[in-house]
């Protein structure tokens, strides 16, 4: 139903824009930062009926996993150093990193937890079903990503890295760039000795798929986005000038 409400509008990013294009440059960052705040909790969401339908990790959370299985280290300290590796290489990539990747860092985490606590979905003994929460989650993190990529404060490490690697790529399609990244990443993941499970196969193929038809639905390309640095986004909160 969201979809299909923006994808009848005339560029559904200038919907949302709205909510701060008329503002002063402080107060349009403060209103975006919000409004990303507020996706990534909603991404969370998407990642909490993954954890809930328990038929495989994603493939970033397998190399997680793989990690911790070859070297002496815990499934989060593995998450915590591959995230800033990402970092890195989107630096290189000549990719900002901006407030968006730190409401990401925090925010995605915080949803995912809150809907934890809140538990609002029953347990599933049905396989079927389980398949179905896991789909429904793709919908949701494709949703979700674009609904804090359009603020324009940068994007997750992992998104940054997918859009470096897209802009690279531009005859493939987006949600095909990011089949590719998470296959290779699979890959690495299992020989590590990763769990690979039916939701391990449906992010790999499943997510960029997905992507693809949320993206054309609200008429969305990802890589044509200007993202600007933190140092931009302090700036204008500070002295209130571009």
């Amino acid at each position: 139903m969201i979809l299909l409400f923006f994808s009848k509008k005339e560029g559904a990013g200038r919907m949302i824009e709205k909510l701060w294009i008329n503002l002063s440059p402080r107060n349009s960052r403060i209103v975006k930062m919000l409004w990303s705040a507020l996706t990534m909790f909603f991404i969370g969401f998407g990642i909490y009926l993954q954890i809930e339908a328990d038929i495989g990790f994603p493939s970033w959370n397998a190399l997680n996993q793989g990690f911790s299985i070859v070297f002496p280290i815990t499934y989060g300290t593995a998450s915590i150093l591959i995230g800033l590796s990402i970092v890195a290489v989107d630096l290189l990539m000549k990719e900002p990193i901006g407030a968006g990747t730190l409401i990401d860092a925090v925010c995605v985490g915080l949803g995912t937890d809150f809907f934890s606590l809140l538990d609002p979905i029953p347990e599933m003994e049905s396989i079927w079903v389980k398949i179905v929460v896991f789909v429904i989650s793709l919908f949701i993190l494709s949703i979700g990503q674009y609904f804090y990529m359009i603020a324009g404060l940068s994007c997750g490490p992992r998104d940054a890295f997918l859009v470096a690697v897209g802009k690279r790529c531009k005859k493939i399609s987006i949600g095909t760039v990011n089949n590719i990244i998470s296959a290779a990443v699979l890959i690495i993941a299992w020989f590590m000795g990763a769990t690979v499970g039916i939701g391990t196969v449906l992010s790999v193929f499943g997510l960029g798929m997905v992507m693809d038809w949320t993206f054309k639905m609200v008429k969305f390309e990802p890589r044509s986005i200007t993202h600007e640095d933190i140092m931009a986004t302090a700036k204008a909160i500070f002295t209130n000038k571009e």
